[in-house]
């Protein structure tokens, strides 16, 4: 088997690297000279054409190649992963980090957006992943996945988007313990709320008057990450891999009380819950993908 490849010669993929965290997360990635070659794909080429702009003219050295892929379709992962391959020619590191959210009631959502919502973030990481797990094991590589701290406490308001990324934590720690002692290093990041393009797509979407989130429209520095964190944090485990990161800070507390508190007091913590839930958005209008997935 293949040693690591050094920093030099470093393959990174970035999922959802047009806007939000995907795109700070390669300017992070750029910025620390952690990888040769960056693979960049999202729906938006125009944007992730502007990214790369912007890089090369930071870093004329780097390689960077740009893919259009909507997770949202069944054949994605597999067009993806062959483009890549094709591209590239191997891949040492993939962050499966693209995500779609929906802030409505599971009854109120419409069929196919829910059906996209559980494809972009839940079936397509793990197809793409498995696509590229014979070049992420020859390589002795990393698979860096994406999850949220919302999973501590079932929020009716982000039904679906929370189970789709329980889901990646669980299949993230059984991929981990799979690929034991292969060489493959598979991180999970779970982020708590933090101001990004995702969020403020999400606070439009709510009703006139309503706000997704009135913890987080007023939470100060103090009390929730910068998505500059969030990028840095995870950037950090290229070098210095690890199990889990929480990327928390206070705000996020709160909810794992919450938590502890459904779990130890059901109907109490139901009772609470809810009433949370009912002061956010409680029918978000028809959607365009846009304005959701990077």
């Amino acid at each position: 088997m293949n040693a690591p490849h050094t920093t030099a010669s470093r393959v990174i993929v970035i999922t959802g690297a047009s806007a939000g965290l995907g795109a700070t997360l390669a300017a992070t990635i750029a910025a620390r000279g952690q990888a040769r070659t960056l693979v960049l794909t999202a729906r938006r080429l125009e944007r992730l054409e502007t990214l790369k702009s912007r890089l090369l003219e930071r870093h004329p050295s780097l390689l960077i190649h740009t893919i259009a892929a909507d997770l949202a379709e069944r054949e994605a992962p597999a067009r993806l992963a062959s483009r890549i391959l094709d591209l590239a020619g191997g891949v040492d590191v993939l962050i499966n980090n693209a995500g779609l959210g929906l802030p409505n009631q599971f009854a109120d959502g419409a069929y196919h957006q829910l059906a996209d919502q559980i494809q972009v973030n839940f079936t397509s990481p793990l197809l793409l992943t498995r696509l590229l797990l014979p070049s992420l094991r020859e390589r002795k590589g990393m698979v860096i996945n994406i999850g949220s701290a919302i999973t501590c406490v079932a929020n009716s308001a982000l039904g679906v988007y929370g189970a789709t990324k329980a889901g990646i934590a669980y299949w993230n720690d059984a991929l981990r313990r799979e690929l034991a002692g292969t060489g493959v290093r598979v991180c999970l990041v779970e982020p708590g709320p933090f101001r990004s393009e995702f969020m403020d797509a999400l606070t439009a979407l709510v009703e006139p008057g309503g706000q997704l989130d009135p913890f987080l429209e007023n939470a100060s520095p103090w009390m929730s990450a910068t998505i500059e964190e969030v990028a840095g944090r995870t950037a950090d485990l290229l070098d210095r891999p690890r199990r889990r990161v929480s990327v928390t800070r206070r705000f996020v507390w709160l909810f794992r009380f919450l938590g502890l508190i459904a779990w130890i007091l059901p109907p109490l913590g139901d009772r609470i819950v809810v009433a949370m839930s009912r002061r956010g958005p409680s029918t978000a209008a028809e959607t365009k993908k846009d304005a959701l997935v990077s």
